[in-house]
């Protein structure tokens, strides 16, 4: 009679939290704020899977557009005064 090898293999265990590789860089923030369609490209993507990384790409995209949401405000206001600071002639 012939005895089967039955090799015992370790069970996949479930990795909760972060992945090695999701360190949450704040060089996603940069890249996310000077480029913030791709920012929000990669938090859509990576929302799940790496949150960490995910989060710092939204926040800089989100900073960003915020910042220029408020610069275009600002400069419609000054335009505006200097508008009717000038005067009709």
């Amino acid at each position: 009679m012939r005895r089967q090898f039955n090799p015992v293999y370790p069970q996949p265990t479930a990795s909760y939290g972060r992945t090695p590789s999701d360190t949450g860089s704040f060089g996603w923030a940069v890249l996310g704020f000077f480029i913030p369609l791709v920012g929000l490209i990669l938090w859509m993507i990576w929302k799940n899977d790496r949150p960490g990384d995910a989060g710092m790409a939204g926040k800089g995209a989100l900073v960003s557009v915020i910042i220029n949401v408020v610069l275009f405000i600002l400069w419609i206001v000054f335009a505006g005064i200097l508008f009717a600071a000038s005067g009709s002639y």
